[in-house]
């Protein structure tokens, strides 16, 4: 049976733990947590959990994929059209499946 994982947007600054019990993936798609200079702005943060979603954190959508793959890039409409790409790709990603 496949586990289900949700997907969610939570803010840069709602991370205070080097390892969260989450997966989260930057802008880059890395996982691992950029330095900031003074002024630059945080980066768009999507995670992955099998658990209840944290504090702060907007829920994408849920997949069901064994490990969870990483999340579709950002798209070039940036965060307002990005729920719509991570719709459609969890979409692709079920269809795939059968």
């Amino acid at each position: 049976m496949s586990k289900l994982y949700q997907y969610f947007t939570i803010p840069f600054d709602s991370i205070k733990d080097t390892s969260p019990p989450y997966a989260v993936w930057f802008a880059s798609w890395s996982t691992t947590p950029p330095a900031l200079e003074p002024g630059m702005a945080a980066p768009f943060v999507v995670g992955v959990t099998e658990e209840a979603l944290p504090a702060g954190a907007t829920a994408l959508g849920t997949g069901s994929k064994d490990p969870p793959p990483p999340p579709p890039p950002l798209t070039a409409g940036g965060t307002s059209d990005y729920q719509a790409s991570v719709d459609q790709w969890l979409l692709d990603t079920r269809n795939a499946d059968e």
